[in-house]
């Protein structure tokens, strides 16, 4: 079905009543061809990009069901290692994948839109387009929420964010990077990643690339000056000694603003971690818009999108730091 076939049945319920505003100059076509356009303009505006700023960090796929069901899905950690064969039999060591579940339920996110009767019949009448403010708004209206899912989740439903994963690796940092020393900050900073080089030395499927550091930690680290070093930052320190640079295997160090005190009794918390679909996604839906309502003097036009949350596929690609 075209898009213009499929648009005017959404405009059913209300053509009768634009008609009667707009008189013989009435044409069902052409307003299915005006919200078309209403709805195809998707302009990323600066707002919507900065609450859209989930997906630069967790790759976004689709949501496969209806509401009411959902998927519990297997998350698995590779454990074990080979070794030299001695010669004799009964020796071979056996790899392992360990698994946990969790649940990822099909939640129903709502929004809409509306219009006038007069600013319809007006806009049919001058041929003229309709502003697409209210449909940005509306669009915008339902990535607020998304983002709030996809870094904080949902605990009323039991879905987690990317900010609060169940299961996996916490570590502590053991000096305040307000005031350390450039060797503490390297020992807490690697200490992140000392386990991790450990475990992803075995499976670079999920050996983390990518470091959100809390903004605040950023902060103290990109302002903080090396003794000595001419001008070196400490974060340029980092950057340059820690234990993945010296092993030439990707970084990448960003700060994050929305992980300040998000870690445990209300400390900053960084995140390492694959950004890797196979290891981690945001599973969510656009916003679908329905037919149209009459309500009063408005043409109401409702939407929904589906979600369930971020899904962490492998355990062992993400874990946290939590600051003091």
């Amino acid at each position: 079905m075209s898009k213009i076939a499929h648009m005017k049945l959404r405009l059913t319920p209300v053509a009768q009543i634009v008609q009667a505003q707009v008189g013989d100059a009435f044409n069902i076509d052409a307003l299915a061809q005006l919200f078309v356009k209403l709805e195809e303009i998707n302009e990323i505006t600066p707002q919507l990009e900065q609450v859209m700023d989930y997906a630069k960090y967790i790759p976004v796929t689709g949501v496969n069901g209806v509401f009411g069901g959902g998927e519990v899905l297997s998350r698995k950690r590779g454990v074990g290692m080979g070794k030299d064969y001695s010669g004799t039999g009964n020796d071979v060591p056996l790899a392992e994948v360990e698994f946990d579940t969790v649940s990822l339920p099909i939640k129903v996110g709502v929004i809409g839109y509306r219009y006038s009767i007069m600013e319809l019949a007006a806009a049919q009448k001058l041929n003229i387009q309709l502003e697409s403010d209210k449909v940005q708004a509306a669009r915008l209206a339902a990535e607020k929420h998304l983002s709030q899912i996809a870094w904080y989740g949902n605990p009323l439903a039991g879905i987690t964010g990317f900010l609060n994963q169940t299961g996996v690796t916490v570590v502590s940092a053991q000096h305040n990077w307000a005031t350390a020393t450039i060797e503490q900050v390297l020992a807490d900073f690697n200490a992140s990643l000392a386990d991790a080089d450990e475990i992803f030395d075995n499976d670079a499927s999920v050996q983390p690339d990518t470091y959100l550091m809390a903004s605040n930690q950023y902060m103290h680290l990109s302002t903080r000056v090396v003794p000595d070093s001419g001008g070196k930052t400490f974060l340029k320190f980092i950057e340059e000694n820690n234990i993945f640079a010296t092993q030439s295997k990707p970084l990448t160090i960003r700060g994050l603003g929305r992980s300040n005190k998000q870690g445990t009794a209300g400390s900053d918390r960084s995140i390492i971690y694959r950004r890797d679909p196979s290891c981690i996604q945001m599973k969510a839906d656009d916003v679908q818009f329905l037919a149209a309502q009459p309500v009063d003097l408005d043409i109401k036009v409702p939407g929904h999108y589906k979600y369930q949350g971020v899904w962490l596929k492998r355990v062992d690609s993400l874990r946290y730091l939590d600051h003091q």
